[in-house]
């Protein structure tokens, strides 16, 4: 599949083209044409005033005489707003040909100035644009104007940028985090320092969902919700949900969130132990806990005939809890009921399901987080939890020896809903506080009319090439398109307490699964999470 992804891009990136900005017209009356369009000429007009687009425009056909009538225009025409402004007349000739021809018109300013502009001393100067900068941890990911840009469609949002830049007078940097701020809390803390000392590092941040509250608490960033229905439409439900913080949106990001966490293998070790492939009993409805541990104990018995220090299952058991339990009817702590769930029945069960594949020596005994093992990058471990990024990623998957293949986690025999998948850490934007209203409000315009909004249609379109970038066998492709928008918010890693740390969940889930008291375990750390849930929820 990779091998034919240059040609499928290539190609969906042709016809995209074509469908957004093609058109069957043809030049001004061009020889042979019946139909014409005269008295087209630019215009000049001052905000407020009056203005009829056809005034003076008259069209003309050799055969059916004036058929000024069948004139169309199309294009935007602001007369409240300084600018300058293409408007598009078309008509059909008797010969079925579509005749079309542009036409600028300037709107002045109240003080007859261009758009920029203004009256100092009856001479019209320009306006200094304003600057606005965004910082980012990786800036040539977002500027299209970086040399090592590394982002998509980067002539068309070059063109945006300058086209922003000048309609809205605005001068847009991108920055890099200084190296106090590299990442997290040192990052955090520099936000908020600025903020305090009067001095923001950014007018727009980028940072991930976890850290919302402690911005928010720091008085660091702003809510956005009373732009949403104008300025921010077109921001998707599932940022609003992640990027919320009191039921106010704090957080927000193009695009839709997509599940980013599954169970990827080693296809060719498991197609040469003779068993079934996990995405096939996927696509047939079979992955279920009881189909996932007979999987497992066949790739380990088979594995072990062949020596030791290999494994059926990687990564850190843990990992496979967070993900598991939701698919059980379950969740960490639940941003609906705003209770921590993590010790009730549909947890322990998933912690004691994972504990016997544990017990029979299913997983490997030293594993390690995101890159995995020595031996899941030797081709010694079948299966290993991970993130999509990690596939072409050159510190993570880019550089293993095997196929990998794909599977979803499975689900408990007794769940009946459909596929979820938590997310949290998402990459958010914030906008910082200290503004005037006015150049806030100007910020967040900026930042929406920089991005390229997608249709869900496109949206997924968009997302099933990358997956074919990712994957060699389709059936991959298809088992993550059965879910790839299956995601709900938990708040697990959002209520400030570390999922390293002496109490935090992931690090004790660990310890339970592994030494089979969950309960227990749970139990004790509970508390602590509901004291940090109420400060979370109530401040």
């Amino acid at each position: 599949m990779k091998r034919i992804l240059g040609f499928l891009l290539m190609f969906a990136l042709f016809f995209g083209l074509v469908a957004c900005g093609g058109d069957d017209t043809v030049p001004t009356a061009p020889t042979g044409n019946t139909a014409s369009i005269t008295g087209i000429a630019p215009a000049t007009v001052t905000v407020g005033d009056a203005f009829d687009p056809l005034t003076g425009i008259t069209a003309t056909d050799t055969v059916n005489g004036d058929i000024t009538s069948s004139i169309t225009v199309t294009g935007a025409l602001n007369l409240n707003s300084a600018g300058n402004y293409i408007l598009t007349y078309k008509v059909t000739g008797s010969d079925g040909k579509l005749v079309s021809v542009t036409r600028t018109i300037t709107v002045l300013t109240a003080a007859g100035c261009p758009v920029n502009q203004e009256k100092v001393n009856g001479i019209c100067v320009p306006i200094p644009p304003t600057t606005i900068v965004i910082m980012h941890g990786a800036p040539y990911e977002v500027n299209p104007f970086h040399a090592n840009f590394s982002g998509t469609e980067q002539l068309e949002r070059q063109q945006k940028q300058l086209e922003v830049e000048q309609r809205l007078n605005v001068k847009i940097e991108y920055r890099a985090y200084p190296s106090n701020a590299a990442w997290g809390p040192d990052r955090v803390t520099a936000i908020i320092q600025s903020s305090v000392a009067g001095a923001h590092l950014a007018d727009i941040y980028w940072s991930v969902s976890d850290w919302i509250q402690t911005l928010a608490k720091g008085d660091a960033i702003v809510p956005v919700d009373k732009y949403l229905t104008t300025t921010g439409a077109n921001i998707h439900s599932s940022y609003k949900e992640v990027g919320s913080f009191q039921e106010q949106v704090y957080g927000f990001g193009a695009g839709k969130l997509t599940v980013d966490t599954g169970l990827y293998y080693n296809a060719e070790l498991v197609a040469s132990l003779g068993v079934d492939n996990p995405t096939d009993l996927f696509l047939a409805g079979q992955w279920t806990w009881s189909k996932f541990d007979q999987w497992a104990t066949q790739v380990q018995t088979a594995l072990t005939a062949q020596g030791d220090d290999k494994y059926a299952l990687g990564g850190i058991v843990a990992l496979y809890a967070e993900n598991m339990i939701p698919l059980n009817g379950g969740s960490l702590i639940n941003a609906t009921t705003k209770r921590v769930a993590f010790a009730q029945n549909p947890a322990l069960e998933t912690y004691a399901f994972l504990s016997s594949l544990y017990t029979k020596g299913l997983f490997e005994l030293s594993p390690l987080y995101d890159a995995g093992s020595p031996q899941w990058q030797a081709g010694k471990v079948a299966m290993h939890p991970g993130n999509l990024w990690f596939v072409n990623a050159e510190n993570r998957w880019g550089g293993l020896a095997f196929e990998l293949g794909f599977v979803p986690f499975p689900r408990s025999n007794t769940y009946t809903g459909d596929y979820v998948s938590p997310v949290a850490g998402v990459a958010v934007y914030h906008i910082a506080s200290g503004m005037t209203p006015a150049k806030e409000a100007l910020v967040f315009q900026v930042w929406n009319e920089l991005q390229i909004w997608q249709t869900d249609a496109q949206m997924e379109l968009s997302f099933e090439l990358s997956l074919m970038t990712k994957f060699d066998q389709e059936k991959y492709v298809e088992a993550y398109l059965a879910i790839y928008d299956k995601v709900y918010r938990d708040l697990i890693n959002a209520v400030g307490i570390s999922a390293y740390g002496e109490n935090g969940w992931r690090r004790n889930a660990n310890i339970a699964i592994r030494e089979g008291n969950a309960r227990t375990v749970m139990d004790q750390i509970k508390p602590i999470y509901e004291a940090a849930l109420e400060t979370y929820l109530n401040g």
